[in-house]
């Protein structure tokens, strides 16, 4: 059963590492070549902190920019 459960939690930590992955280079994307990318990666982010901190607070913008430092941060270990 320990193997199991350990087998799970890797693909999961597997699966969350290539979620963010595509999260950080779809913002640096837009970053980079603005609205050519047909997504509004950042903007997405800003609606998701939104809902936490409520519509039109002032510190979206920069919880979001901690949101995206985040994510796009080196991790290894």
């Amino acid at each position: 059963m320990k193997a199991i459960f350990e087998k799970v939690n890797g693909f999961v930590k597997g699966l969350t590492g290539i979620l963010l992955g595509v999260v950080g280079l779809g913002v640096a994307g837009q970053v980079v070549l603005g609205d050519k990318v047909g997504l509004n990666v950042i903007g997405n982010l800003q609606g998701i902190v939104d809902g936490f901190v409520g519509e039109g607070a002032s510190l979206a913008g920069l919880i979001t920019l901690l949101v995206i430092l985040a994510l796009v941060a080196d991790k290894s270990e």
